[in-house]
């Protein structure tokens, strides 16, 4: 019998719920990494409240080193950084969007080239234009910030994706209208043996 694949999701909301069923429906042991305690807890109940093969913790100090170690082993990173949010400077969305997931990324490389894994980074999507032109000009700024985040992911993933060719896969997800659901479909596939000659790519996804 195949070891149960150990994964550590970092997201929010509902793109962490749907990453984390289609995870478990794989048969894989899951670790969550939430945003906030309620997100967190709230995904955790619908999932059926923590248990051994499913529990998280709230992005802070010592959060990921302490989820590998209750893992096991981390064979599966999906991170997904959070949309811009109303208002945000480009700075503050930078850091959240490129930044720390970037971290996270570069920490979970480390822990897998002895024994190869899959990275996975899902872009925060581009924002759709509103009508009003005070909107417009607002969006079109969070569009430019979203944009800059998926070039920095994307030049990320490739630095990654050299470093280790052999053991180490990293990929990245650009949903453009995607439903969560279909991106976890994605992630699945990039996790699995038929995503094994798939690494340094961009792929776009769209409903």
């Amino acid at each position: 019998m195949l070891p149960r694949r150990r994964v550590l999701i970092a997201g929010q909301g509902e793109w962490l719920e749907a990453m984390a069923r289609t995870f478990l429906e794989d048969g894989a042991i899951i670790a969550l990494m939430g945003t906030a305690p309620a997100d967190l807890e709230r995904v955790l109940d619908a999932l059926g409240g923590e248990q051994s093969d499913r529990f998280g913790q709230v992005v802070g100090e010592g959060c990921f080193e302490t989820l590998v170690a209750r893992l096991g082993r981390l064979d599966v990173l999906v991170c997904m950084p959070p949309q811009a949010m109303a208002g945000q400077s480009l700075e503050a969305c930078l850091v959240a969007q490129v930044a720390g997931p970037g971290a996270l990324l570069k920490a979970a490389c480390a822990r897998m080239l002895r024994h190869g894994g899959r990275l996975l980074a899902v872009a925060p999507p581009l924002p759709s234009q509103p009508s009003s032109s005070l909107s417009s000009q607002r969006s079109s700024q969070e569009h430019h910030g979203t944009a800059m985040a998926q070039a920095a992911l994307s030049e990320l993933i490739q630095r990654l994706a050299s470093r280790a060719p052999d053991k180490v896969r990293a990929n990245l997800l650009c949903p453009e209208g995607s439903r969560p659901d279909a991106v976890a479909e994605c992630a699945r596939f990039l996790a699995g043996g038929a995503g094994r000659s798939l690494n340094g790519q961009v792929l776009h996804l769209s409903d």
